[in-house]
């Protein structure tokens, strides 16, 4: 009789350990998600690159190509967060590179060029977003009409010049873009301060509670609007700075630059477990762990010499699959807005 008793015991438990990993997986899928991509993407690649993937001059390399993207990635969260979506990244950061070049090449120092950019940004996305708010549009179509505008301004001026534009004394700049140390305290102090913005200040907190649910945000208390301006004023910031990332390595502009940047940030995101819906499990880990993942997936295609068209090809089945295991939530959530 107690032996039965114990055998039963010990069936009860064995199902609610099963009940309670199942129940732990379940609540902490998209974290597992995150960081179980980037560890594969890391195993599978250090493999077949026969351990290149993590030598020194290609982890140099990774990181010159994570900090336009790892800060992009960063700012976007205040965006994606409350439930709005960009789709204009790539031309501000065209638009901001230019005005880059033309401020440096009339004389000015360094950091008047990059406060330079970063204004063009910030503009570029206070008007996105005012555009949004005051006409009642969808985020996504208030980007598009950015995009239009910025990305017609670099084309007109590229195609219109006798010669490239690009920095003509670049020297100074160039040293930001091959600086390892320099890039990895930016990356850090970036992530640090994105971190510290978004989960311990009412900045993240509104943000996220207007993407859960904005009139209850707005009946708590929360500025709707405004928050929803802080927050595309600090991706806006971010991007001026990325434009800057960007100008430094390649010096120049062209019509394709920050071309397909957009759809980079949102693969990003969506590979570190960000929920385009926004809301209260956004986590600034997605921008940071996205970022990574993203950068050593395309690095590692390129290494074991997958070609170009197949890698974009790659990348967009990762990208289903990784939405397809994210996909499955309450039927109350909603489409970006």
């Amino acid at each position: 009789m107690e032996q039965g008793n114990a055998s039963t015991k010990g069936s009860r438990d064995s199902i609610w350990d099963l009940s309670s990993i199942l129940d732990f997986l379940k609540k902490n899928k998209n974290t597992i998600i995150q960081y179980a991509g980037l560890a594969l993407v890391i195993v599978v690649f250090a493999i077949l690159t026969g351990g290149d993937l993590l030598s020194s001059f290609n982890l140099r390399t990774i990181l010159k190509q994570l900090a336009v993207l790892f800060t992009i990635s960063v700012g976007m969260v205040f965006i994606f967060s409350h439930g709005s979506m960009d789709i204009s990244v790539g031309a501000v950061m065209a638009l901001s590179s230019m005005i880059a070049v033309y401020t440096l090449n009339s004389g000015a120092p360094l950091a008047i060029g990059i406060l330079a950019a970063v204004a063009v940004s910030v503009i570029c996305y206070l008007l996105n977003v005012f555009i949004a708010i005051q006409f009642g549009l969808m985020s996504v179509i208030s980007s598009l009409s950015i995009m239009f505008i910025a990305r017609g301004l670099v084309t007109y001026n590229v195609s219109t010049a006798s010669k490239k534009i690009g920095v003509m004394n670049s020297e100074q700049l160039k040293l930001l873009g091959r600086n390892i140390p320099f890039i990895l305290i930016f990356l850090v102090l970036v992530g640090l301060i994105g971190i510290v913005l978004f989960h311990y200040t009412k900045i993240g907190k509104y943000n996220r509670a207007i993407g859960d649910n904005p009139l209850a945000a707005m009946q708590s208390g929360v500025q709707v609007k405004k928050t929803k301006v802080i927050g595309y004023a600090l991706a806006g910031v971010l991007v001026g700075f990325a434009s800057i990332l960007s100008l430094a390595r390649s010096t120049v502009i062209s019509e394709n630059t920050g071309s397909g940047m957009e759809m980079d940030v949102i693969v990003a995101l969506i590979l570190g477990g960000l929920s385009l819906n926004g809301g209260s499990k956004a986590k600034m880990s997605s921008a940071i762990v996205g970022s990574i993942t993203y950068i050593l997936l395309n690095n590692g295609l390129v290494m074991v010499g997958v070609a170009t068209e197949v890698v974009s090809l790659v990348k967009g089945i990762v990208f289903l699959l990784v939405v397809f295991l994210l996909l499955k939530r309450p039927s109350s959530e909603v489409m970006p807005r």
